[in-house]
């Protein structure tokens, strides 16, 4: 795209796939008790996310000068109107950096990129989520570790279905072109892909980055649930510690070595970690453990 093109908004609804960030391996992430869709892995980055026709894909591409000039700023300004059409079916979402929220659960995420002289921001109307599909294909080192999962995926992430009926597709469809009218003052131009941008579109593999050997997953020891909240599990010999973590807090810690450890929330300081586990271990087990919970859990850095 050149300055002063019109932009293009891709719009579908993709079968059901596992994709994979660029800095993954399906190796290490992804668990293989499941081969019954395809995992891809694109050259952006980003975590493991489930795709399928429950979800109503929005890209949006456009030449850079119509992006504010930080990056950051282009969630902002691409998604309104994705906010406007949840708004007018009465689920009072908002944005919070890239992410759709409503009532405290992440409804969507986004991503950005730069692709020759156009940006590209993709996001989707989340009308159903099947939590347990998504949880069963993520490696798991313990039963534990998935149970934990499951409950944080189900705490943290909602869906359109959980809130109202879903809509339909056309409906959707106008009611997102009739925002993004008034946001940016567009007219429309509907059509479908030609059978050579058909035959095009598989080039597009040709940029997937092949799958590699990895020691250690994108998220140390376990996995990101949103940009606030990580699960992670970590071995010592024979015994583990498990964390979940939410801002800058442990907000679930168990211990193989402290089955009667409560399951709840911790301070993040060594020496407050110290006295919680004094009841449970002695002095040097418990100095010994408190370092290796600080060791296993995970901030988002962008939040320190």
């Amino acid at each position: 795209m050149q300055p002063g093109d019109l932009p293009a908004v891709i719009w579908g609804r993709p079968q059901p796939h596992v994709c994979l960030g660029q800095h993954q391996s399906a190796s290490v992430e992804l668990s293989t008790a499941y081969a019954d869709v395809p995992v891809v892995r694109r050259p952006l980055g980003g975590g493991s996310v489930w795709v399928d026709t429950d979800q109503a894909c929005v890209v949006l591409v456009a030449p850079l000068d119509f992006f504010p000039f930080r990056t950051v700023d282009w969630y902002a300004h691409a998604l309104q109107p994705i906010v406007q059409v949840y708004r007018e079916a009465g689920l009072l979402a908002v944005l919070e950096v890239q992410d759709i929220w409503l009532h405290g659960s992440k409804l969507a995420g986004s991503g950005a990129a730069t692709i020759g002289r156009a940006g590209v921001v993709g996001s989707s109307f989340m009308l159903n989520f099947p939590i347990e599909q998504f949880a069963g294909r993520v490696a798991a080192p313990s039963a534990g570790f998935y149970q934990w999962l499951l409950e944080a995926l189900r705490a943290s992430l909602t869906c359109w279905s959980q809130h109202a009926n879903v809509p339909d597709w056309e409906w959707l469809s106008m009611v997102y072109r009739r925002a993004a009218n008034a946001q940016f003052g567009w007219r429309w131009e509907q059509s479908l892909l030609r059978e050579d941008e058909r035959a095009a579109s598989d080039d597009w593999r040709a940029e997937l980055i092949p799958d590699h050997e990895a020691s250690q997953r994108m998220i140390p020891h376990g996995i990101k649930i949103n940009a606030a909240c990580f699960l992670t599990e970590r071995q010592y010999g024979n015994d583990w510690v498990r964390v979940l973590t939410h801002g800058r807090q442990l907000a679930r810690v168990a211990l193989s070595v402290a089955p009667g450890l409560p399951e709840v929330h911790l301070e993040n300081e060594h020496d407050s970690i110290i006295v919680a586990l004094a009841r449970y271990l002695d002095n040097t087990a418990s100095r010994l453990w408190a370092e290796r919970i600080i060791e296993t859990a995970y901030f988002n850095p962008e939040a320190i």
